[in-house]
């Protein structure tokens, strides 16, 4: 595969990423030497680093925990002497997939880190076990970062990437690059159809969320007969731009060069005295507690609708543009509206109290709920502050809490309190203002604290919000609307809890659109059999989140 050219990037770390085939666990002995001469082969592009998959050795699909003992695999100190030996050979560091014994003596999914002289640099085991992973594996609790001649490197494994407080964690200890040993698994008719939430969205969002590079490296083709995987070993920059990807069915050496100082961590300032949900013993959350709770199936659905579109810069147009929106949409039976948030150049023209009455009567008389932002005065403070309105009434007011680093507001005041979860008839709803929204870990403590339904008013994002939507609701399993002015990266969308886009308005329109929604499909959290979102997380290890 060709190698981008150094002119582009300031050269200081290169990069092989080892795209392998996938062996049987009765294979492994066959896998490990086609696996070192494709080390060999990725040597032979110069690189500083070369990554191999998830569970390269030696197998992914071990069966049982018998049956990965009986194959008599290679222990800990074995690998180190066999990767190691490759990896002083060719003088590079080594980033492995393997099955090992963990200090307790049971098997963990680790990715082993070993130095160009040979030696172990630094080990970590998957913690966010998928699927029948855990019938053999026992999740791992630490988020080493390891400091190297090539920068500062965090490694996670696979599912890892689904979960944002493990990335988030790695870069709060100072990674610049997140090494992923993947597997990433998938279904299709066709092997070029091959994909993944991963490697299409999710991981685009943990690189952007925290500023820092990824690189992952998978496997092709198929194991035990039933997995399927999809390939697409990926480099993505710290703005979340996937700049180079292997194909779904090849293996292959995707060889790049990036430079670790430009990851500048996380883009947006974080407020860790908002989080305190996420370290919250998982049996006190909301959020464990709601698939109890009885729910008739036909009473949950409803119509939600976004709406994309400039808003005007006075408030006086704003409510002749929101009476002829609402009495459209009303007749298209829509039961909650999103308007885009208020730009901050016009929010003087868009006081609550002068607002807040005719927004309220139009919302009674169609009997639509609305979500708006305006300008809210509080002791001499400015706020933008996004309310919800139903029949006449407010059901919830929060005030932005997070500003960009680089477009923060002197004049505008930030919120000092998380926003609250409201009980609707579209669900249990919460609020994500503005930058809010890519910040993992508010809607992720939305989500703890009960939420179903997540409300994204944006003004004109600096990044595609679409990817980070679809990240938003698939790694929380929650309904997402995000409502933007018509720029190339904002938009109006409602995903769904699985991270499927279910409306969207068309690029650069003035145009609203509108999805159905049921609260049921945002009490359902697996992702996949005892792969729960809520009870698959380890927040006893989540402690760096609050840190400031």
């Amino acid at each position: 595969m060709s190698i981008p050219s150094r002119g582009l990037w300031t050269t200081v770390l290169r990069v092989s990423l080892v795209q392998l085939r996938a062996f049987d666990l009765a294979e492994a002995a066959e896998g490990l030497r086609h696996t070192l001469d494709m080390v060999d082969r990725a040597a032979a592009d110069r690189p500083d680093l070369i990554v191999l998959p998830e569970v390269t050795y030696p197998a992914y699909f071990l069966r049982s925990r018998e049956e990965y003992r009986e194959a008599r695999p290679l222990d800990a100190e074995g690998l180190v002497r066999t990767f190691g030996g490759r990896a002083a050979q060719h003088g590079v560091y080594l980033a492995v997939g393997a099955a090992l014994p963990s200090e307790s003596g049971e098997v963990a999914n680790s990715a082993l880190l070993l130095a160009p002289d040979g030696s172990l640099a630094g080990r970590y085991d998957k913690s966010f076990l998928w699927h029948f992973d855990r019938h053999w594996f026992q999740g791992g609790a630490h988020y080493p970062v390891f400091d190297t001649p090539l920068g500062q490197l965090g490694l996670l494994i696979c599912a890892d990437g689904r979960l944002p407080e493990i990335a988030r964690c790695l870069a709060l200890g100072g990674a610049q690059v997140i090494v992923d040993a993947t597997a990433w698994v998938s279904w299709g008719r066709r092997p070029s159809e091959l994909s993944n939430p991963q490697p299409e969205y999710m991981m685009s969002a943990r690189a952007l969320e925290n500023g820092v590079w990824v690189v992952a490296a998978g496997k092709v083709g198929m194991e035990a007969g039933s997995i399927v995987y999809c390939g697409r070993s990926c480099v993505i920059d710290p703005q979340g731009q996937t700049l180079a990807s292997a194909g779904t069915e090849e293996e292959t050496v995707l060889t790049f060069e990036l430079d670790p100082a430009q990851a500048t961590g996380p883009p947006f300032a974080r407020r860790p005295e908002l989080y305190s949900a996420l370290v919250a013993p998982t049996d006190d959350l909301p959020a464990v507690h709601l698939p109890d709770e009885p729910l008739v199936v036909g009473h949950g659905s409803q119509r939600l609708a976004v709406l994309q579109t400039t808003l005007p810069p006075t408030g006086a147009a704003f409510l002749e543009d929101a009476r002829r929106w609402v009495e459209t949409l009303r007749r298209q039976d829509t039961d909650l509206l999103l308007f885009p948030a208020t730009p901050v150049r016009c929010l003087d023209a868009y006081p609550a109290p002068e607002l807040l009455p005719p927004l309220k009567a139009l919302s009674e008389k169609l009997g639509v709920m609305l979500g708006v932002v305006l300008l809210e005065k509080d002791a001499g403070a400015r706020y933008r502050t996004f309310y919800l309105l139903d029949r006449g009434e407010v059901l919830l007011y929060h005030r932005q809490t997070h500003h960009d680093f680089d477009t923060a507001h002197p004049g505008l005041a930030l919120g000092d309190r998380p926003c609250p979860v409201v009980s609707t008839r579209v669900g249990n709803v919460g609020a994500m203002l503005c930058a809010e929204g890519f910040v993992p870990e508010v809607a992720r403590s939305l989500m703890l604290r009960g939420a179903e339904v997540l409300l994204w008013p944006a003004d004109a994002p600096r990044f595609d919000v679409r990817p980070v939507a679809r990240t938003r609701a698939d790694e929380n399993r929650v309904y997402l609307a995000v409502a933007t002015a018509p720029t190339p990266e904002g938009g109006a969308y409602v995903v769904d809890p699985a991270g499927r886009v279910v409306a969207s308005a068309l690029a650069g329109r003035e145009m609203a659109c509108s999805a159905q929604v049921n609260r049921a499909l945002s009490r359902w959290k697996e992702m996949a059999p005892a792969t729960n979102v809520v009870l698959g997380r380890r927040p006893e290890t989540y402690g760096l989140l609050l840190s400031e």
